[in-house]
C-alpha cells in the first residue's frame, strides 16, 4: 500500500512524501493513502532526559515489564526521539533491544550513572575515583547505546554541592567517550562545575541552572546540548521547602536559566526539552511549554522539543528522501497554538501508522 503524506511544518514550506518500506521517497503515481491535508508535522516530539527504567524518582531498580509499556506509550503520544541518560542498571538497554523500532521511539541511551566514591546516592551509580574516571568511561560508552552520564556534582552535608570531578578528569572522560563514539552527559546544579563540563567539552548540560555567558558561548560555538529540566527543577524546589539551602540554590539558579535561555538558542546551543521523571517521556510537551515560560520564543520551544535534537545528534534532517519515515500530525501550528503538543492526533513510525 503506498502512503502520501502532505507534510505542513510549523515553519517553511509544505512538500510531499510518499512512504516505502521505512524511507521517505518521492511522490510517484497513484497513492493508496493519503494523510496530512490540513494538519501540521514535525518529525516527532523528542525527550531530552528520559529515564525510561522506572516511572518516578525512587532511585530503585528498573522494571522491565513497565519501562517496555512506557517506550510504547510516548510513541503514542508522538515522541519519536528519546534520549536515556542512564539509570542504576541496564533496562533500557534491554528495552531497545526488546522492541522492534517501529514499537518505540527512536533511543539513544546511556547504561549505569558514574559518580565519585560519596558522590550520588548510596548504591545508585558506579562509583569511581577521578584517576581511574577515563577508563570507567570506556566501560560505561560499550555498555551504553551512544552516551555515558557523569554525576559533576553533589550535596555533602554542611557544605553544599561539591565537584566530583576536575576539569581535567572530566576532558580525559569525553575523550574516552569518543573513542567508543559515544558522547558525555552531565548531571551539575552547583554553581562552578557547568563551566568546568562546559570547558571541558562535555556534550551536554543536564539542569545546568549556573551556565554563565562566556560557557554559553563556548557550548554554543561546538553546537553542544542543554537540557535544562524545568519542571524537575522546580518539583526539587517543592520537595526540598523554598527556604532550605538547597531550596534557595536552585531558585537562584532557575532565575540564572530565565535570562540566558534565548540567548543560549541564538548563541548555537541545542536547548532541548526533557522530562526527567516529572511524568514520563509521553509528557515531554509540558517541559516544552515550560521552557517558553522560562524565556525561550515560541518556535524555538517546538525546535527545542522537535527538530534541534536531529541536529544536535548529527542525524540526517527529517522530512528528506532517504531519512526514517517519521511524522507527528497535530490539528494546529504549534507555533501559533502550542498546546496541542500534548494532542497529536496520528503518529507515523517508519511508514507506519501507531
Amino acid at each position: 500500500m503506498t502512503i502520501r503524506v502532505h507534510i505542513t511544518p510549523p515553519q517553511g514550506e509544505p512538500l510531499v512524501l510518499d512512504v516505502a518500506g521505512e524511507r521517505w521517497v518521492e511522490p510517484s503515481g497513484e497513492a493508496e493513502t493519503t494523510i496530512g491535508r490540513d494538519l501540521w508535522a514535525l518529525p516527532g516530539l523528542v525527550d531530552a532526559h528520559s529515564h525510561l527504567a522506572v516511572a518516578r524518582l525512587d532511585y530503585g531498580p528498573g522494571v522491565f515489564e513497565e519501562a517496555i509499556e512506557r517506550a510504547r506509550m510516548a510513541l503514542a503520544h508522538g515522541v519519536t526521539l528519546l534520549i536515556d541518560k542512564g539509570w542504576r542498571d541496564d533496562t533500557t538497554i534491554r528495552v531497545i533491544d526488546a522492541l522492534e523500532e517501529a514499537e518505540r521511539p527512536d533511543i539513544e541511551a546511556a547504561s549505569v550513572l558514574l559518580a565519585a566514591p560519596g558522590g550520588y546516592y548510596p548504591g545508585f551509580a558506579r562509583e569511581v575515583a577521578g584517576r581511574d574516571l577515563a577508563a570507567q568511561v570506556v566501560n560505561a560508552a560499550e555498555e551504553g547505546r551512544g552516551w555515558v552520564k557523569l554525576v559533576g556534582d553533589w550535596p555533602r552535608r554542611g557544605v553544599g554541592p561539591v565537584a566530583n570531578f576536575t576539569e581535567a578528569e572530566l576532558r580525559s572522560a569525553v575523550e574516552s567517550a569518543a573513542t567508543r563514539g559515544a558522547r558525555v552527559a552531565i548531571h551539575t546544579m552547583a554553581r562552578e562545575v557547568p563551566s568546568l563540563a562546559v570547558a571541558a567539552g562535555v556534550q551536554s548540560i543536564e539542569h545546568g541552572l549556573f551556565l554563565t555567558e562566556e560557557d554559553i558561548a563556548m557550548l554554543g560555538g561546538r553546537a553542544g546540548m542543554w537540557v535544562p529540566t524545568l519542571l524537575r527543577v522546580e518539583t526539587t524546589i517543592a520537595q526540598l521547602g523554598e527556604t532550605s539551602s538547597g531550596g534557595r540554590l536552585l531558585e537562584d539558579g532557575l532565575a540564572n536559566v530565565r535570562g540566558l535561555l534565548g540567548t543560549a538558542v541564538e548563541a548555537g546551543v541545542h536547548v532541548l526539552a526533557g522530562t526527567d521523571l516529572v511524568g514520563t517521556p509521553a509528557d515531554v510537551a509540558d517541559e516544552a511549554l515550560k521552557l517558553a515560560e522560562y524565556g525561550l520564543g515560541v518556535d524555538q520551544m517546538v525546535e527545542a522539543v522537535s527538530s534541534s535534537a536531529w541536529a544536535a545528534l548529527g542525524r540526517p534532517a527529517p522530512f528528506t528522501v532517504g531519512s526514517p519515515a517519521d511524522v507527528v500530525l497535530f490539528p494546529a501550528n504549534p507555533v501559533t497554538d502550542p498546546g496541542v503538543l500534548r494532542h497529536p492526533v496520528m503518529v507515523v513510525r517508519r511508514g507506519r501508522v501507531v
